[in-house]
């Protein structure tokens, strides 16, 4: 049976460790939000890149030519970036994001798969499957850094298309949702989707008058196609962020309950034996007090 002592020394353990959870939670609750932020300021941003191609898709020959780029796109294999995390203690976020990517790997049935991580424990995974990341990047620290990883994996496509044809590229993350912070996703990056390009082309302007633009029309549509491309990237990246400190921030809820519920349990075996340790003391105090008077 372990000592007075001992059960103290596990209880100031296990209260540290309940200040660690808290510290976590808190700092997941904080990502977590600024994260959601992001994702809604690009979310607007998308619209405002979207007015701009509905506004240049409205030449049908403009229209025509995005489409018909977009309908003979040329690819010798397929590439598949999938969105992780590099730190644990976050569930099931990376078992459900690489899972996913695993399923859409066997549905491209192409032959040549380029896989890329952004994260660490989902490079592991994927290695471990048998399909080890080609590129590895680090999941950004904090909300400013999704602009430089959006950045860095722009730059892993454009070498993906020039250096490996692959045309046909594919996101894989999980996202919140009001039922689980983990709901795996795959978003098409490329190549553009033509229904989307249709859709714009047709969409009504909100007013009775055009904006006009004075750049060259094919130079504007192609910085547009990148914006967009740039835009659906980093609403991933911002959208895995939030699952992730939303996953962590669940963890760290049930791991708080699980050491409040021992830490009562352990309170409860210290007063116990205080107890009986006071009593026995007592005891031995009115016993010897006891055999003091017989012996006068």
């Amino acid at each position: 049976m372990e000592t007075l002592e001992t059960l103290q020394r596990r209880i100031a353990i296990s209260r540290d460790l309940q200040s660690i959870v808290r510290t976590m939670k808190t700092l997941s609750a904080v990502t977590m939000r600024r994260s959601e932020r992001a994702s809604r300021a690009v979310r607007a941003y998308d619209e405002t890149v979207g007015m701009g191609l509905q506004i240049l898709l409205r030449d049908p020959e403009v229209a025509q030519l995005a489409i018909a780029a977009s309908e003979r796109a040329v690819h010798e294999g397929a590439g598949v970036i999938v969105l992780g995390s590099d730190h644990g203690l976050c569930g099931r976020f990376n078992d459900a994001a690489v899972r996913a990517a695993l399923d859409e790997i066997q549905d491209l049935h192409e032959e040549k798969v380029m896989v890329s991580a952004v994260g660490g424990r989902a490079a592991e995974l994927l290695e471990s499957a048998g399909h080890r990341p080609t590129a590895l990047f680090s999941t950004p620290g904090s909300v400013t850094g999704l602009r430089e990883t959006t950045g860095a994996l722009l730059s892993l496509i454009d070498d993906w298309q020039s250096a490996r044809g692959i045309g046909r590229v594919r996101i894989v993350h999980t996202v919140e949702t009001p039922d689980t912070p983990i709901r795996p996703v795959a978003v098409q990056i490329l190549p553009i989707s033509p229904g989307y390009l249709r859709h714009q082309a047709a969409k009504p302007w909100p007013s009775r008058r055009l904006p006009t633009y004075t750049e060259d029309r094919e130079v504007v549509l192609a910085q547009l196609l990148r914006e967009h491309v740039f835009v659906r990237i980093y609403r991933a990246l911002a959208e895995a962020q939030a699952s992730e400190h939303a996953a962590r921030l669940a963890a760290m809820q049930g791991a708080e309950a699980g050491i409040r519920d021992h830490l009562e349990e352990m309170d409860a075996e210290y007063r116990r034996r205080r107890q009986e340790e006071i009593t026995t003391e007592v005891l031995d105090i009115v016993a010897g007090a006891t055999a003091l008077g017989a012996n006068r």
